[in-house]
């Protein structure tokens, strides 16, 4: 559906909510392209708006058009948060819903509130299932029927740990390092009282959720899309990430 902006108001509106979008998109883990394809649907929409451009990295977005022969830019600083592929799927259908449906811009503020505070999964809910995929990744790397009950209890209290850190807003880097630390010790620890067959691979089911496989997959994406700057900032948090694994569970090696 073609809309059209009525004056200078309705054009700065437009300018603070695709840039809020964006940043929502992103910092919920949406693709660089996504993010980016979305709000220039949304300007495309507007028959009276030119030249618009969206420029979107892991660290910024910058948005832009041109109305009435005046250049409307702005510009956030992205902080990324976690991961809801839940909020990014009904912020693409408010986008549709624009696109097709002509919402205004008021109505759509209001829409992107009601998303924004969307209330999450039951802590306690993710933490069991956390803890459900233990077994599977223990005996899926080699360990024993029996090594996967303790693997259920270990990724429990990791799953505990990590909604812990996430409420209190631990750095990402930070939260990868103490929760590769807390599953090495805890299992190292375990041996000396309990049989353990093979510990390596309930350390392994440990560090499988911390391992930033969402993000490389977008930075292969980002560099086949050729958004070169995007793909390496992607590739350089992920190594720094690995890193803090690989240092955590080697710490714990070495405390045990």
């Amino acid at each position: 559906m073609i809309q059209s902006l009525k004056n200078e108001d309705d054009a700065k509106k437009l300018l603070n909510f695709s840039v809020k979008m964006a940043r929502s998109m992103l910092s919920y883990g949406a693709e660089v392209y996504r993010v980016e394809d979305t709000i220039n649907r949304i300007y495309k929409s507007f028959d009276n708006i030119k030249a618009a451009n969206t420029l979107v990295t892991y660290n910024f977005v910058i948005v832009s058009f041109v109305y009435n022969d005046i250049n409307y830019t702005t510009m956030r600083r992205i902080i990324l948060g976690n991961r809801n592929l839940e909020k990014i799927s009904l912020i693409n259908d408010l986008s549709r819903k624009i696109v097709t449906e002509g919402w205004s811009i008021d109505y759509s503020y209001k829409k992107l509130r009601e998303i924004k505070v969307t209330k999450e999964y039951n802590p306690w809910l993710v933490i069991f299932l956390l803890a459900l995929s233990g077994p599977f990744f223990s005996i899926m790397f080699g360990g024993t029927f029996k090594d996967s009950i303790y693997s259920f209890l270990i990724m429990g209290l990791e799953g505990a740990f990590l909604s812990f850190a996430t409420k209190y807003k631990l750095m990402d880097l930070m939260q990868n390092f103490f929760g590769a630390l807390l599953v090495t010790v805890l299992v190292e620890f375990s041996t000396n009282f309990f049989t353990i067959y093979n510990p390596s691979s309930i350390v392994i089911a440990g560090i499988m959720p911390l391992v930033p496989g969402v993000q490389i997959t977008n930075c292969v994406r980002d560099f086949m899309a050729g958004d070169y700057i995007s793909g390496m900032i992607g590739v350089q948090s992920a190594v720094f990430t690995s890193i803090a694994i690989a240092l955590g569970v080697i710490l714990g090696l070495k405390i045990v």
